[in-house]
């Protein structure tokens, strides 16, 4: 039985581990006779449906939970709220506004939690996402430039860095955004403020997201001030001649990534939306071993 319960952030996982899971090849019905619930407090689509497909193929039954009918919104208690679930299901996949709330779950719901997303980490995108870079490129020995905002997904993907030695990380972001991030950053991360200070040539992968996470109001300066951080063919063009695109969906076309790059030979988006599926049936498989 693995030490490990809860996917919270991508740390929850070592080295060892994160190689288990993209090397499984059992194709199981290690979910027969569980019910998994899908607890999303915010929009989704790929996390959602991924989820919902690949808890059926594992033959388990999800349960689709809608926030706002639970009795946590008509004053039930967060306790009594996660209390109630875990008489019921096996496993739960919680998408929420406030990464403390999952941490908070994990007191009252003693069974393996998921996050689905959170203001802090997106740890099941990264894990798709690397397991579609090695899926590619056949390894994670490869130089990444992520460009733009530095928000969930980028936290998530430095976690793995930190991990993951073989993966050259770059991050190029503007100053007053890389300056109020205090993360741990390992000796194959480097941050850079200006994408002309960086030599492009060995980048095989360029991955982003939307300027405005769902997490944030709507902020015409951000915006303005992250369009010089845009992906688009030039900056594509100076990168490996194998480079490939990335970005974990819905893009702002036009904003964050030029629609002749996003529909591009060189853009993979649809690749990584499939193995979000494919990673998460390894997931399950891992934490219900």
């Amino acid at each position: 039985m693995n030490m490990i319960k809860n996917f919270l952030n991508f740390s929850d996982l070592n080295y060892s581990q994160i190689n288990d899971i993209f090397s499984s090849q059992q194709e199981s019905k290690i979910l027969e006779g569980k019910n998994i619930g899908l607890l999303f407090e915010k929009h989704s689509t790929r996390t959602r449906l991924s989820f919902s497909v690949g808890i059926n193929k594992l033959g388990g039954n999800f349960i689709d939970i809608k926030f706002q009918e639970l009795n946590i919104s008509r004053n039930e208690s967060f306790e009594d709220t996660f209390k109630a679930m875990d008489c019921y299901l096996d496993g739960l996949i919680y998408r929420t506004n406030d990464h403390q709330k999952l941490t908070q779950a994990t007191q009252y719901f003693k069974k393996p939690i998921i996050n689905a997303l959170s203001d802090l980490s997106h740890p099941c995108q990264i894990l798709s996402d690397l397991f579609t870079l090695k899926e590619h490129f056949g390894s994670l020995n490869c130089q990444i430039l992520w460009i733009g905002d530095m928000n969930n997904v980028c936290f998530s993907l430095v976690e793995a860095a930190n991990i993951i030695n073989e993966i050259d990380l770059i991050i190029c972001s503007p100053t007053y955004i890389s300056n109020s991030i205090n993360w741990k950053i390992g000796s194959n991360i480097r941050i850079a403020n200006d994408i002309n200070d960086i030599d492009l040539k060995n980048v095989c992968c360029v991955m982003t997201d939307v300027f405005i996470s769902m997490n944030d109001q709507d902020n015409e300066e951000k915006i303005s001030q992250l369009k010089p951080y845009s992906v688009n063919s030039e900056l594509m063009s100076k990168t490996a001649s194998n480079s490939i695109f990335m970005h974990c969906l819905p893009a702002k076309v036009g904003f964050e990534v030029s629609g002749d790059v996003f529909h591009s030979d060189k853009s993979i988006v649809w690749q990584q939306a499939y193995n979000r599926m494919v990673a998460q049936k390894k997931l399950l498989q891992f934490l219900f071993q």
